[in-house]
């Protein structure tokens, strides 16, 4: 069960550590800032056609209007809290770019993340900062839901 499942004890934050390591290639904010600045204004002259905000996938979430609980659609946001205000599609706030496997893009998609595929690589846009990825909720969610954790089938704990 998640909720008795110690995300931040120390085997499971190594576990999430290797986890990171193998699934987390590099930092890309910077270029990626620029990538998108540069779309948005037209500036850049190339053959290639750069990324822009519109490309990013689950950019936009539902958000229930009384716990502010973010959702990828709308109807799941109005099942939440049973508000009788309508929720609003907000745009997330990305901190940071990185450069991701295709297996994490895959599953950080899946938990409405902002990714983007785009040439060879895949990038996550994270909504948080000032802390270790590996202590970010959705990659301690995605290894528990891999069984990887201590305790689980596959526990990582013994690699």
């Amino acid at each position: 069960m998640k909720k008795q499942t110690d995300f931040n004890s120390v085997e499971n934050q190594e576990i999430s550590r290797k986890f990171v390591e193998r699934e987390v290639k590099a930092c890309f904010s910077y270029e990626m800032d620029a990538i998108l600045k540069a779309a948005e204004c037209g500036h850049f002259e190339s053959k290639t056609e750069l990324p822009s905000w519109d490309d990013i996938e689950n950019l936009y979430q539902y958000v229930c209007p009384e716990c502010c609980e973010g959702y990828q659609n709308e109807s799941e946001a109005v099942d939440c809290c049973k508000s009788e205000t309508e929720p609003e599609n907000e745009p997330q706030e990305i901190f940071e770019w990185w450069i991701i496997s295709d297996f994490l893009y895959r599953k950080l998609k899946e938990k409405n993340e902002p990714v983007l595929e785009w040439g060879n690589n895949y990038y996550w846009g994270r909504c948080t900062t000032g802390q270790a990825i590996l202590l970010d909720r959705v990659i301690c969610d995605i290894c528990f839901d891999m069984e990887i954790l201590q305790g689980q089938k596959y526990d990582w704990s013994e690699n």
